[in-house]
């Protein structure tokens, strides 16, 4: 056998079992959706959600095999983070259409277009979902807030990804000075979970 075929399955070798490393206890796409997101009224939403988190959660197994760090370690950090604040923020958007269906939004805010401002929305009756579509995440934080489907703490700690989020523009990036760490990735991940607890159990609260 030739050195470059061994080299080959060598590497093959290393590569097989990266896959396998990554791939193990993590939950696959159809039993995400079972749990974490069986509340979920949107299926190609839920499917969504469900891709989404396991690809973050593969990726962050990915970045363990490696051992990333340095640049490596932001850049791992820094997808973890804008795909957990994506999940929570489609999390939020289908709970309030939801929350809007069965007449259960409260407070001032989901009545109006923005986050801040007293300019009207008006909401597609028919179609909920495309009136959500156009809101932003921090929208969907204030009126899930005032509305009862997640808590205070809940409301701060997204609104936290939500700014780390929103470093994917590089720009704000620079101009805000932030630097990635795994303890963000694990922050957001938290925040992430916490979410999708607090939404489930609303969901549970008012079939």
């Amino acid at each position: 056998m030739s050195n470059k075929i061994i080299q080959e399955q060598f590497g093959q070798a290393i590569i097989d079992a990266m896959a396998n490393f990554a791939k193990n206890d993590i939950k696959d796409v159809a039993a995400l959706e079972a749990d974490e997101f069986s509340h979920v009224a949107d299926p190609a939403m839920k499917t969504a959600l469900a891709e989404t988190l396991y690809g973050a959660r593969w990726l962050y197994k990915l970045g363990l095999a490696l051992l990333a760090n340095n640049q490596e370690q932001f850049a791992h950090v820094r997808a973890q983070i804008v795909d957990y604040a994506s999940v929570a923020e489609a999390l939020l958007a289908d709970l309030i259409v939801q929350a809007y269906r069965k007449n259960k939004l409260q407070g001032q805010r989901w009545q109006c277009k923005y986050a801040r401002g007293t300019t009207p929305l008006t909401w597609n009756a028919v179609n909920p979902e495309e009136t959500v579509a156009h809101t932003t995440f921090e929208w969907r934080i204030i009126v899930a807030h005032e509305s009862g489907i997640i808590n205070s703490a809940l409301s701060g700690q997204l609104n936290g990804i939500r700014t780390r989020r929103n470093t994917v523009h590089l720009t704000a990036k620079v101009k805000a000075g932030v630097s990635y760490y795994a303890g963000l990735a694990k922050r957001s991940h938290a925040a992430m979970f916490e979410t999708i607890k607090q939404t489930k159990a609303w969901s549970v609260a008012n079939p």
